[in-house]
């Protein structure tokens, strides 16, 4: 992945975003309307969803705005897709008290095609169902995805991460520590554990 640098508007709110994923944010406070403008303009901005810590790396989710709207009351809604995950470094504070920070773009197991041949076919088939019917029963999140890749294991994983409610130190688990066999199980575990014991 590039090495490149930039610095960027940041925006903590505790959004869990993989690679490609997509979501809806609802902007009304001025400093934010205020990176809307310099994201559509330049690098777009990040989504810090956990919290700013000098003492150690701090990452968050590099995203583009793909589309512009306002809800019936008027405030301003925008989409955005994620590009990659970041490190953010150097935070800073402009006379808006809105936050920018250097960002570097960090892997992750979203960016990468998995080789179907070498993985679980039928788990993997069978995580896909299930977030195929969600689509198919939530018409604001299949309207969202204009490009669905229920073929793509990766895809699939990783958008089921980001819907679970889960705490989001677990959530964040799969970005620091867990690869993608630790997460294709874990999901597989959570949607298709015996009924008893879910509610453990």
């Amino acid at each position: 992945m590039n090495s490149l640098n930039l610095y960027v508007p940041i925006f903590p709110l505790p959004v869990f975003l993989l690679p490609q994923g997509i979501t809806r944010l609802r902007i009304f406070e001025a400093r934010y309307l205020k990176m809307v403008g310099i994201a559509s303009k330049e690098n777009g901005f990040v989504i810090l969803f956990n919290r700013l810590n000098d003492d150690e790396v701090v990452w968050g989710s590099w995203v583009d705005i793909i589309n512009f709207d306002h809800g019936q009351d008027g405030v301003l809604e925008i989409d955005v897709r994620c590009r990659s995950l970041v490190t953010i470094q150097h935070l800073d504070k402009d006379e808006d008290n809105l936050h920018f920070a250097k960002i570097t773009p960090m892997p992750h197991w979203a960016d990468t095609y998995i080789d179907s041949d070498t993985d679980n076919k039928d788990a993997v088939a069978d995580i896909a169902g299930s977030l195929n019917k969600l689509f198919l029963a939530n018409k604001h999140l299949d309207r969202l995805y204009s490009e669905k890749q229920f073929s793509h294991s990766h895809w699939v994983i990783a958008r089921w991460l980001e819907l679970l409610p889960l705490d989001a130190k677990v959530k964040e688990n799969f970005v620091i520590k867990q690869g993608y066999q630790e997460a294709k199980s874990f999901v597989h575990t959570i949607l298709f554990a015996p009924e008893k014991n879910k509610s453990i």
